[in-house]
């Protein structure tokens, strides 16, 4: 071999260590990127040169589909158990448990503590006050938890609009990336860093709504949903969705008044067709427009419930039809065509208030023309018995099993702790399946130790070859010394 083909191989070789050590450098860097492909580097012999030596043929990154697409389901899941544990949550903490000091269940038992306590000594204005106090704050709990609920529901509305605004900004940035790999593909430029954006998109918009990706020959990609609806090829598909500000109980989707999400102009049932199932965005639709609307339901049909028990017909004699019991709907009687929102509306009879100078109507009646015998606790005791009694709930909401109002409160909170800690349970189990599936997607990626070694390489193969080149050197200087 001639010194000009030694030092040509020298060179090419501390060329090629210089591309690999840019290459390890980073993939150092990049070790906790989780959407970092590892980057490989690839020699071949130079078949240009007679004398031989290296070339760079490509640097390759290291992807598996597979376990991406089981990375993405599994953000999609953990996203949508995550939103619905939280609402459970809050729920539960508006409602209260059984136990929990100060929850509606609590309020109806000092209710009932109360009535018990002025029936004991009737003539007692103090204790007769008391239960008007007990009362309103009953009646207080459930407008809170149904003012609670409206919160929950404007706060899903929200985040949709949200998901929407993250759903198009990503879109329309895989739709450049796509242009921006397939143009540096046929430019024979470096597409790697522009596949690591892409992938790092994907995984946003997949915690929103599962994706399936499809490869294409160009270098492109298209997005679809797990159930088919095209989000991207070639062009991005554009969601609208528009924000309330206010909800309210009467509000809906089927009634207007809040907005569906559209795609490309098309009104997408969500949840509905199931072409967008699974992910965050569908479970703030459920939340929305199901799990808390039905939750409203069962507080309206509560407050109905307390509402007829303690109106005419049952134990204040002196209320014929068309009067308002001890409760009211905002302050006006209550019509069972208006049940929708009641229990944001329920109150007190204000001729029940602790502020009138008349508690004794709690002794004789909300009619009473006058005073009675202040020893009388007949009423008293009946409207603590009214409590307890077992009958058909008015409402559909609340089933046809015959209960007492304290049943239905206690079955109501008992049924939220329940879906608290089955959605909690849920959560924590996808949150560990999705640690265990990036850990395997982590495993085929940076491993530090190997690429460390990979340098120490680098350093001995740079080593020889710089003393090729020096003994090169050194060869010539002798041969024009001569």
């Amino acid at each position: 071999m001639s010194l000009s083909g030694a030092l040509s191989n020298a060179m090419s070789g501390l060329v090629a260590n210089a591309r690999g050590t840019t290459v390890i450098s980073s993939n150092i860097a990049n070790a906790l990127n989780e959407t970092y492909g590892r980057r490989e580097i690839a020699l071949t012999t130079n078949a240009t040169q007679s004398s031989g030596g290296v070339v760079v043929s490509q640097v390759t990154r290291q992807s598996d589909p597979i376990m991406a697409y089981q990375k993405r389901l599994a953000l999609a899941d953990q996203s949508s158990l995550s939103v619905q544990a939280n609402f459970h949550t809050d729920l539960e903490q508006m409602i209260g448990s059984i136990d929990t000091v100060g929850s509606v269940a609590d309020k109806l038992t000092r209710l009932e503590t109360a009535l018990l306590s002025a029936a004991s000594d009737p003539s007692s204005q103090t204790r007769l006050r008391n239960v008007s106090f007990a009362a309103e704050d009953f009646a207080a709990g459930l407008r809170h938890a149904s003012s609670g609920l409206n919160g929950l529901r404007e706060r899903a509305d929200a985040e949709i609009a949200n998901a929407v605004e993250i759903l198009n900004t990503g879109l329309s940035q895989l739709e450049q990336l796509n242009t921006q790999i397939v143009t540096a593909k046929h430019l024979g430029q470096d597409t790697l860093g522009l596949l690591d954006r892409r992938d790092a998109t994907l995984d946003t918009l997949a915690k929103f709504v599962p994706l399936h990706v499809v490869d294409r020959d160009s270098g492109a990609v298209a997005v679809f949903t797990v159930q088919g609806k095209t989000l991207l090829d070639e062009s991005a598909a554009s969601f609208s969705f528009e924000r309330s500000s206010t909800i309210l109980s009467h509000m809906t989707v089927d009634n207007g008044l809040i907005s569906n999400l559209t795609i490309d102009g098309e009104v997408v049932q969500v949840p509905g067709n199931g072409m967008m199932n699974g992910g965050a965005l569908a479970a703030y639709f459920d939340l929305r427009d199901v799990t808390a609307t039905q939750a409203q339901q069962r507080l309206d049909a509560i407050a109905r419930d307390a509402v007829e028990r303690f109106g005419p017909g049952g134990a204040d004699t002196t209320l014929v039809a068309g009067d308002a019991g001890v409760f009211t709907d905002a302050g006006f009687v209550f019509n069972a065509a208006d049940e929708t929102g009641l229990a944001g509306r329920i109150t007190l009879n204000n001729a029940l208030r602790a502020e009138t100078a008349e508690p004794w109507r709690w002794r004789d009646g909300i009619n009473a023309a006058t005073q009675g015998d202040s020893g009388q606790a007949d009423l008293l005791l009946e409207l603590r018995a009214n409590m307890n009694a077992t009958v058909v709930p008015g409402s559909v909401a609340l089933g046809s099993t015959p209960r007492s109002l304290v049943g239905h409160i206690q079955e109501l909170s008992s049924d939220v702790a329940a879906n608290r800690i089955r959605f909690s349970d849920a959560s924590e189990t996808a949150s560990s399946y999705l640690n265990d599936v990036r850990n395997a997607v982590a495993a085929d990626g940076v491993n530090t130790d190997q690429e460390l070694q990979k340098l120490i390489e680098l350093e001995k193969s740079y080593a020889a070859n710089a003393r090729v080149v020096q003994v090169v050197d050194d060869m010539l200087s002798e041969l024009l010394r001569i």
